[in-house]
């Protein structure tokens, strides 16, 4: 063959190598836009149904029907795996982490249910345990979540404390509600007013108040907030007390959040 043939061969085959390249791209940036996209896309009405479903008013959760959804519960909690919370707004974060930290606490109690606590799984250390999903592709515990994501960095705000829920009577209600960025300043104060208003965990007056364990738990946080426990109490609760109030804390109940 002479140069010249092999020379136009040649072209031949690189034109038909660069016009598939020249095919193939676009296809390939869309698939990457799109699963970039998809990482910041939240949407927690799977969450919120199940929610409205299995969970009362009170806060009190239906889990032996609960858990014939698990599959559902499961699904919503994969594609949270998915979502890039560092290009969440603020608010959108907060609910992000809240509703994970709800959900994953009712996973717990959904895989070893029936469980009469909480302190029943994991040896007591249910918090403490990696869990079963990853995200922003890091394994975390539900005590990472709360103090090192939630309350301890960007996000803290002591409201928190009134919005996760640890599957307990004595734990602030679950709402039925799943947050969201819209709501999720006013449910925050909702919630932190509701659980100061709820005499079986808060009992106050202006002579004396027994408060929840949660005040003395996460004392820091409280003062962090406003400066002291009994300002942030008297920044939410309708009804005051003062530096001369004697104050106490109550046994916290353990026992399941279930009907």
């Amino acid at each position: 063959m002479k140069k010249l043939d092999i020379f136009w061969v040649a072209a031949f085959f690189l034109g038909i190598s660069v016009s598939c390249s020249a095919h193939s791209n676009p296809k390939d940036k869309q698939s990457f836009n799109q699963q970039t996209e998809n990482l910041v896309s939240v949407d927690h009405s799977t969450y919120n149904q199940l929610l409205k479903s299995y969970v009362s008013d009170k806060g009190m959760v239906n889990y032996a029907a609960f858990i014939k959804s698990k599959s559902k519960l499961e699904a919503y909690l994969t594609s949270l795996t998915k979502v890039n919370t560092a290009k969440l707004t603020k608010n959108e974060q907060l609910a992000f982490w809240i509703n994970a930290y709800n959900a994953l606490t009712i996973d717990q109690i959904l895989r070893n249910y029936p469980v009469k606590s909480i302190l029943h799984i994991a040896g007591g250390k249910v918090w403490d345990q990696p869990l079963p999903y990853s995200f922003n592709g890091k394994t975390l515990t539900l005590n990472e979540m709360e103090k090192k994501v939630l309350l301890g960095g960007d996000l803290f705000d002591a409201r928190i404390h009134f919005a996760v829920n640890c599957a307990a009577i004595s734990c602030p209600r679950l709402s039925n509600t799943a947050f969201t960025a819209e709501n999720v300043q006013s449910m925050l104060t909702k919630n932190t007013k509701a659980a100061l208003a709820n005499e079986a965990q808060n009992k106050i007056s202006t002579n004396h108040a027994s408060i929840s364990m949660l005040f003395n738990w996460y004392k820091r946080d409280f003062e962090k907030a406003e400066g002291t426990v009994l300002n942030f109490i008297n920044k939410y609760s309708d009804t005051k007390i003062n530096s001369h109030t004697k104050i106490d804390y109550l046994e916290y109940n353990w026992n399941l959040n279930g009907k």
